[in-house]
């Protein structure tokens, strides 16, 4: 079956992927600190215990992130900037995350324990085992460089979920003879599931004939999204979209767990040496945590208008999507122009999607002076969960020096992901403020891969500099005692592992 335009399929690649605002990268450089309060605490639960922060309040926070090698944004012929796709021979990939937080707060309790409430929204899009060429050709098969070529087993995978997320984590020191210190802490998070979409091209074969006309051979095409957005008219209802849409209800969210191992740095007593005051927030010498993240997934039922393509429709002519495509202006109406030449079935019943599970290693080291580095690693687990579709975080490492005070704090984060991006990011904080992005090297380039930035604004207050270093019951402990308490009385060398 020939057809002349497929720029019906670029419709669903955009409800698929760019319906929501396009987790990857998550407040990279900034979220491994102390300082980081209970932003920081998203990656490490165990991180909330022995916290320097009496409390620490985020009004509102916001991190965004999107990487691919499909298109650039460059300059046109006409002056203007716009999307220009790339040629290549290896396969493509897109990662996209955002999340917009606040309301959230970190309290210290006695015996060194601490509890955290977080909001968030939540959401995050992949784009994996696209092959380049259909992704390249897309809409100008009448190229010539296409006329009178072949291709097979072209595929593509996408899939985005948004969701709401309410998380109560709980830390303490599981041990500390005042050299080693043991942390563990534990989140438990209650969800609203807002949306899922996803699109699966598997083994598509095709040839362009000298006219630019498509002749397909195969076309294993499905699609679909989750049935709360049933009543939108962006998919098969009259409603106008609501942001965030309507969730499916309040569900088990997930969880993370993490354990964290610190050894304790040597202070000079405060009572002999003024200098200890200036190093009072940060205890530890070097740690070494590990943390599991997102553990979970979520069900859903398929929308009314899901869809499978069992084959080619024999009776098809050659189409002129053109006039189509003008009139398309829902998930409905573009399954049913689909289906002039494709033999589409319905996908029902419910299915699963994994949260974005992830195993994050982390070792910082403390040079003193306010000075530390930090090497952060995030690895997928999300095949680990049996489930119909997922969504993941990169494969990454992230190596970050940083020179930071409780006031104060500078981030050089330089992040690589196993997909083959590489960014050098920037981030300042200075009092309630934090502002960063992940990609530097963006702002300068003429063409721009990737984009990503975040924020927080927080209101806190440090241990030692309150009369009480924790917040609920009565406590005759002062600050100069705080101190005290967080300063070991021995003397020992210092390196790095050992």
């Amino acid at each position: 079956m020939i057809i002349r335009n497929l720029r019906l399929l670029a419709l669903i690649f955009l409800l698929v992927f760019g319906i929501f605002k396009v987790e990857a990268q998550r407040f990279n450089g900034f979220i491994n600190s102390d300082f980081s309060g209970v932003i920081g605490v998203r990656s490490q639960p165990a991180s909330v215990a022995n916290s320097p922060y009496k409390f620490d309040f985020s009004l509102v926070n916001g991190n965004f992130y999107l990487t691919n090698d499909i298109a650039v944004i460059a300059k046109n012929d006409e002056g203007g900037s716009g999307f220009i796709r790339q040629e290549g021979f290896q396969d493509r990939f897109a990662i996209a995350n955002a999340s917009l937080g606040g309301l959230s707060a970190l309290l210290s309790l006695s015996r060194n324990r601490g509890i955290g409430i977080q909001y968030n929204f939540r959401t995050l899009a992949n784009g994996t085992d696209i092959t380049p060429n259909f992704i390249y050709q897309l809409n100008r098969f009448n190229a010539p460089q296409f006329l009178n070529q072949s291709y097979f087993n072209e595929s593509m995978k996408l899939s985005s979920m948004a969701w709401q997320e309410v998380a109560f984590t709980y830390g303490g020191i599981l041990k500390d003879d005042g050299y080693n210190r043991w942390k563990m802490g534990l989140t438990i998070k209650a969800a609203n599931p807002t949306a899922h979409l996803w699109l699966d091209l598997a083994d598509a074969d095709y040839s362009i004939d000298g006219n630019g006309l498509l002749n397909l051979d195969r076309f294993d095409f499905s699609a679909g999204y989750s049935s709360n957005l049933n009543d939108y008219e962006q998919f098969d209802g009259n409603e106008q979209m609501r942001v965030p849409p309507k969730g499916t209800g309040l569900i088990f969210g997930g969880a993370d767990i993490g354990v964290l191992y610190e050894r304790v740095a040597y202070r000079p007593d405060p009572k002999t040496s003024a200098q200890t005051s200036l190093n009072k927030d940060i205890t530890y010498e070097f740690r070494v945590s590990a943390s599991i993240t997102d553990i979970g997934k979520f069900n859903f039922e398929h929308g009314s208008a899901a869809f499978m393509a069992s084959g080619l429709d024999p009776s098809a002519n050659s189409l002129n999507f053109e006039s189509m495509l003008n009139s398309i202006n829902s998930f409905r109406e573009f399954r049913d122009s689909l289906n002039t030449f494709l033999q589409l079935t319905d996908v029902q019943g419910e299915y699963s999607v994994s949260l974005p599970t992830a195993l994050r290693l982390n070792y910082d080291y403390n040079f003193g002076n306010n000075l530390f580095l930090n090497v952060a690693t995030v690895a997928d687990l999300s095949w680990a969960l049996p489930a119909d579709y997922r969504v993941s975080y990169a494969n990454s490492v992230t190596i970050a020096p940083r020179y930071e005070t409780g006031l104060y704090g500078l981030y050089l984060p330089f992040f690589y992901n196993f997909e083959g991006d590489t960014e050098v990011g920037l981030a300042a904080r200075y009092g309630p403020l934090t502002l960063g992005t992940h990609t530097l090297g963006t702002l300068f380039a003429s063409e721009k891969e990737s984009l990503g930035f975040f924020f927080s604004i927080n209101l806190n207050q440090l241990k030692a500099n309150a009369r009480k270093p924790y917040c609920f019951g009565s406590s005759k402990t002062g600050s100069a005692l705080v101190r005290t308490k967080r300063t070991p009385l021995y003397k020992r060398k210092k390196f790095i592992f050992f």
